[in-house]
């Protein structure tokens, strides 16, 4: 797999993030590449998305981002305390890029053993 078919199938993509998906595909065959992005593209979160998902915290609905990305206890607590009067909140938002590194990093890893793992069943007619 090389750099241009990342960026046809995901064209928002980062540097971080192209870099991780080439390291993890470097071993795979191309139908493993092939199915790796169709799934990624579905499971990854855009910076914009998660920024957009946080800055719903000044309207009220606080923690939405991190319900998002898994961070299901962080999520109620901001819930349940307006994002920690706000201060929450205004820590995701400057650390926007790394919850957002973080969460496609940790999508691009499971992908990948799903992947493997549905290529490498033994077949059984």
């Amino acid at each position: 797999m090389n750099q241009e078919q990342v960026l046809r199938v995901i064209p928002d993509i980062e540097y971080d993030e192209l870099v991780m998906i080439l390291n993890i595909t470097r071993e795979m065959s191309a139908q493993q590449q092939e199915q790796f992005l169709m799934l990624y593209q579905r499971r990854r979160k855009s910076r914009q998305e998660l920024l957009l998902l946080s800055l719903l915290g000044f309207v009220g609905v606080a923690g939405i981002h991190r319900l998002i990305t898994g961070d299901i206890a962080l999520g109620i607590v901001y819930l349940l305390t307006g994002g920690l009067c706000l201060i929450g909140t205004i820590v995701d938002i400057i650390n926007i890029n790394s919850l957002t590194t973080r969460y496609n990093t940790k999508q691009g890893y499971e992908t990948a053993a799903l992947v493997t793992a549905v290529f490498n069943q033994p077949r059984n007619f």
